[in-house]
């Protein structure tokens, strides 16, 4: 089962783990979406394309 929004956001806050990792995530695609100009829908289908080959 997903977390929901609002379960993250409270690990977030909680968790400064988490928290970081949150802070780099965003930082890193704001720094692609300026570098790039690509619009808000090709950071997030970036970001899928990524999930399950970070490790």
């Amino acid at each position: 089962m997903p977390f929901s929004d609002e379960q993250y956001f409270q690990a977030i806050s909680s968790n400064e783990v988490v928290k970081g990792a949150f802070e780099q995530i965003k930082a890193a695609c704001q720094t692609l979406k300026e570098g790039t100009g690509c619009p808000d829908e090709d950071v997030d289908d970036f970001l899928e394309f990524l999930v399950g080959k970070w490790q």
